[in-house]
């Protein structure tokens, strides 16, 4: 009876995340890579047959729901050696800049057999975190202990129970794409797309340029928030802000550009991770009156 129930909440739960997802499908989800954390010895090598599947099943899970999943090997094989195993945090969260993805979900596989004098029960528990690549925040851990098992026969080796742990892959990684999905829904604005945070740069602008900028600034659609970026070179004519906004990155770039050709500047656009560097260029200057509704 108890494993029923929880299978209806799962199902329950799916659908609510099915329908939270699909009502943002038209913002900027955020772009998710699924990468292995296997450098302590006892999870599974991301080189097995194993992982791949478990790998597989949770990218699947994710597609289903929505969500916008990159994949390593297909954004990484021209700039970084492919098939490495026992990687380090500091190396995942560098590939996960490198690709220009948004969130790393990273994730282990640490097998678990259940013996006793009859029988030997195998399972897996999957740990991992969602990190936001480029503001370097936890966005939450998660644990899936499933409580479905393969059963081995005895005397049974490490390759019997990996095995074992390959048949229940499906399941397994049913259950860990509804628990990332969930995770980062709960990141998503209801009205369409997380808050981000942009490193806005302004260089051989004046004071008086960047105080018109500002005024547009605030009327970007999705602005939150934005402030001076402390412990940065602030000059006369180096200005930079943390910017806070929920749109995409294209419609922010989209919007610079509008901005800038309303104050009638010059200006060379450079958009690289969360950055984007206005670089002025000889040309004259003249504010002119904002319109709220082209934003």
């Amino acid at each position: 009876m108890m494993r029923v129930r929880r299978r209806a909440w799962a199902v329950v739960a799916g659908l609510f995340i099915v329908f939270l997802a699909g009502s943002v499908l038209a913002a900027d989800l955020p772009r998710v890579m699924i990468m292995g954390e296997d450098a302590d010895p006892d999870t599974v090598p991301r080189d097995s047959r194993v992982f791949k599947r478990v790998l597989g099943a949770i990218t699947n899970e994710m597609l289903n729901q929505g969500f916008d999943v990159k994949d390593e090997t297909a954004m990484t094989h021209e700039t970084h050696i492919q098939g490495r195993v026992r990687r380090t945090d500091a190396e995942l969260i560098q590939i996960g800049k490198d690709a220009g993805v948004d969130v790393l979900a990273i994730f282990s596989i640490y097998p678990n057999a259940k013996s006793n004098e009859n029988s030997v029960r195998v399972t897996s528990r999957i740990e991992g975190r969602l990190l936001d690549v480029f503001q370097a925040s936890q966005m939450g851990n998660f644990e899936v202990d499933p409580d479905f098992y393969e059963m081995v026969p005895k005397p049974y080796s490490r390759d019997d129970i990996l095995e074992a742990v390959g048949k229940l892959s499906k399941q397994i990684g049913s259950e860990v794409g509804q628990v990332l999905a969930q995770r980062l829904a709960s990141y998503v604005d209801q009205k369409g797309g997380k808050l981000s945070e942009w490193t806005l740069i302004f260089d051989g602008f004046s004071p008086a340029e960047v105080s018109n900028a500002e005024e547009y600034l605030v009327i970007f659609s999705g602005y939150d928030t934005h402030r001076p970026k402390k412990n940065a070179l602030q000059s006369s004519t180096h200005h930079e802000f943390l910017y806070m906004t929920s749109i995409d990155s294209a419609k922010l770039k989209s919007n610079v550009y509008k901005m800038l050709e309303k104050m009638n500047i010059e200006a060379r656009v450079y958009m690289t991770g969360n950055e984007v560097k206005m670089v002025k260029t000889q040309g004259a200057t003249q504010r002119r009156v904002k319109e709220q509704s082209d934003w």
